[in-house]
């Protein structure tokens, strides 16, 4: 019913992303001294979902972003989990 080409399902690439989100989330927020750089990992990571980094990029302001994209999708993959039983309606 949702299988896409190669009988992947359309939602896949969507799980996908929200794990790469969950990723870069967990790298911006592990401690790190005051004023440190972001790993160069972190940086590539950041600019495969399109994040904008500038030099004086802040932690905080990069935490804001990943989560301002990740939680629409969140809404969306979640949408079709009903957490009310038919039977409770």
């Amino acid at each position: 019913m949702y299988a896409g080409a190669g009988g992947r399902d359309l939602f896949g690439s969507r799980w996908h992303e929200l794990n790469v989100l969950n990723r870069v989330l967990d790298e911006l927020t592990r401690p790190s001294l005051p004023g440190a750089s972001l790993p160069s990992s972190v940086r590539d990571q950041l600019r495969s979902i399109g994040v904008p980094i500038g030099r004086a990029a802040r932690r905080e302001v990069l935490i804001a972003q990943v989560w301002s994209r990740k939680r629409p999708l969140m809404r969306q993959l979640y949408a079709f989990d009903d957490p009310m039983p038919p039977c409770a309606a």
